[in-house]
């Protein structure tokens, strides 16, 4: 009698193994490959959060250069302004960057539109807590934004 109980609960055991092993093995296929592939991603992120840090780390300094520079070749922006009319919006503009906080990188994503953006490899968002400066007033804001940055020629830019 005991041999056969104890069977009972070995088989048991072993196909409760089984269901887990089969559910795992689906969960695995399941996932995008891109969330699998981890170590990617964590290269990726760290280029995405050093772009946002020297787009933002910029704006504080107010090194317009700098800036302009973080700009994506291929954004609607820099298509139709250069550096010279960017530069005198910035400096006429009553708010400025004074501080921020980067949340996290929201996503990061195969660009799919290739006939719009052919030079865009990846996109990527990068979730931002921003303080900002009324000059006028001297009165802080703060606000999140979701900045959008682009892969352009294996490098990161602001878009």
């Amino acid at each position: 009698m005991t041999g056969k109980g104890y069977h009972k609960k070995s088989a048991k055991r072993g196909l409760t193994a089984g269901v887990y092993f089969i559910l795992a093995v689906i969960m695995f296929f399941a996932v995008p490959e891109s969330a699998r592939s981890g170590s990617q991603n964590d290269i990726e992120a760290k280029a995405v959060l050093k772009a946002a840090r020297s787009f933002l780390d910029a704006e504080i300094r107010r090194d317009y250069p700098a800036v302009y520079a973080c700009f994506a070749p291929s954004s609607s922006y820099t298509v139709t302004h250069n550096y010279e009319q960017y530069q005198a919006q910035a400096r006429q503009l009553p708010d400025r960057i004074v501080a921020y906080r980067i949340i996290r990188v929201s996503y990061i994503q195969k660009q799919e539109d290739r006939k719009t953006y052919p030079a865009v490899d990846k996109i990527a968002q990068v979730e931002v807590e921003v303080t900002f400066l009324h000059s006028p007033t001297q009165k802080r804001s703060e606000i999140n934004i979701g900045f959008i940055f682009l892969k352009e020629g294996g490098r990161w830019y602001k878009s």
